[in-house]
């Protein structure tokens, strides 16, 4: 049986409609996808990510053990800073892609819901003794995420004060309805953002705190589907649909934010060490810009000159770009963007083209009438 977010009821009596994600009962839309899409990238939206999973580590050992285990620097960090990193299993595959904020007595840890059920445990198994301590917060905080061009302005503007956050996964503490919330930078989209961790029982009053404050700006509720197309169109992969425990993290292209390669030894560490200094990934994640309307469907069979050379992890229809793209693994010999590649779907062969990332987005100053597709 699916669990529902914690505002379900709300969303529920707000008109959304409702899929089904990892376990979950999460919104699909509020209103239709092209105009949450549109609101995500002329002004900004809010998002319910409240499925995703909150940890907590506690102790004095903290920082040392969680160094040991990812694949970031975390003894780098400083008090209100954070990084992005993952989780390797020994084999060097992804047990869970993390975003770690360093407050003054504690690491948090935020993961998408996916890798939700297997962190808390994957990581107990390295905890010794009971240093450091590992807190599941998952039942008593939720998160947020306002994201858009505007996004910026109006947490200041919500704020009465500039925001001190520079560098991605900076964090700080402030007060949003008379409750208290971690504010952090995470870009979810290419416009950029902001993650709200909040404890579960003021999430109402942050949640129509954020949105009455937004109103006049054109800020909404958006749902898994528009937010969906602009985290394609940003080329930033997702745990539990572009990378999973049999991925290597360097395939994904973590590389570029999530990845040390001089901190030392941590949990997976060989393998990565050994495919950076003495070889390649077979595979790399890519972008599709695809010759038609219609998305393509996750699993669908990549083929080159009649030879199966990837598969699609994600698609969906642009309204920006006036075309369905993808996201998908290719193997590395064809990864050459302009490669005319072909995707086997449902619908029959699609014609595709491998695609810089994040993918080139039009002017914005007119929409025109670009026909509504929902991602599948």
């Amino acid at each position: 049986m699916s669990k529902k977010l914690p505002l379900h009821d709300i969303h529920e009596a707000a008109g959304a409609k409702f899929m089904q994600l990892f376990g979950w009962q999460v919104v699909r839309s509020f209103s239709s996808v092209h105009s949450e899409y549109w609101a995500l990238q002329e002004s900004a939206a809010l998002i319910d990510l409240s499925c995703s999973g909150i940890f907590e580590l506690k102790g004095d050992d903290r920082t040392r053990f969680l160094h040991g285990m990812v694949t970031n620097d975390i003894k780098s960090l400083t008090a209100d800073g954070g990084c992005h990193a993952a989780f390797l299993s020994p084999q060097g595959r992804m047990t869970a892609d993390l975003h770690v904020f360093c407050a003054e007595d504690s690491l948090i840890l935020t993961t998408e819901p996916a890798a939700r059920e297997r962190l808390g445990p994957a990581l107990r198994k390295y905890i010794i003794g009971d240093r450091p301590v590992l807190i599941d917060r998952s039942e008593d905080l939720a998160l947020l995420s306002l994201q858009g061009p505007k996004a910026t302005e109006l947490l200041a503007c919500m704020l009465s004060q500039p925001l001190p956050l520079k560098l991605s996964y900076d964090h700080f503490e402030a007060t949003l309805a008379g409750a208290k919330t971690r504010i952090c930078r995470v870009d979810r989209t290419r416009a950029g953002g902001y993650d709200f961790i909040v404890e579960r029982q003021n999430l109402p009053l942050v949640w129509h705190l954020i949105l009455e404050s937004g109103k006049n700006e054109g800020v909404q509720p958006v749902g898994f589907e528009s937010f969906n197309v602009h985290r394609i169109e940003a080329g930033i992969p997702w745990y539990g649909l572009d990378m999973d425990e049999h991925t290597l993290p360097i395939e994904a292209g973590l590389e570029k934010d999530a990845i040390s390669f001089n901190k030392g030894c941590y949990i997976g560490q060989e393998s990565v060490a050994r495919i950076t200094y003495r070889g390649h990934v077979n595979r790399k994640l890519v972008g599709l810009s695809l010759s038609g309307n219609q998305p393509v469907s996750k699993g669908d069979k990549i083929s080159k000159d009649g030879q199966e050379v990837g598969w699609v992890t994600s698609s969906a229809y642009s309204p920006n770009l006036k075309i369905a793209i993808a996201l998908g693994y290719l193997r590395r010999e064809v990864l050459e963007p302009g490669t005319a590649v072909s995707i086997e779907s449902t619908d029959g062969g699609v014609d595709a083209e491998v695609t810089p990332l994040p993918f080139h987005h039009h002017s914005t100053s007119v929409r025109g009438a670009a026909n509504e597709r929902l991602p599948r």
